[in-house]
């Protein structure tokens, strides 16, 4: 599976990608770290930051929602933050040299 989606996907790698797929898709296709964000999906219970499963699907889909609806699709990570900051608590955390932008969106 991994050769065909690359061969469709290796073509786009300059472009700003936001992957809103889960951990055990993202073996599938590394996207290039320095112009992907990462959606990732927490929710806080105390205060305290925990990882969900149960409803990371839904609140993925409403990000995208969001996104799709916005009259001008982001270019970059800031403007993605502006766009899912409206309707989602979230924090945007820089990329390093060895991970990519990641967007945390509370639910």
């Amino acid at each position: 599976m991994r050769a065909p989606i690359a061969t469709i996907l290796d073509p786009r790698k300059d472009d700003f990608i936001i992957d809103c797929r889960s951990s055990t898709y993202q073996s599938v296709w590394r996207s290039p770290m320095e112009n992907t964000v990462e959606i990732k999906i927490f929710t806080k219970v105390d205060g305290v930051k925990k990882v969900i499963t149960h409803m990371s699907k839904k609140t993925r889909g409403e990000v995208t929602r969001a996104i799709l609806l916005t009259k001008a699709a982001p270019k970059n990570p800031h403007q993605l933050f502006e766009v899912i900051q409206a309707g989602f608590e979230c924090e945007l955390i820089a990329r390093t040299p060895d991970t990519p932008w990641v967007l945390e969106v509370y639910c």
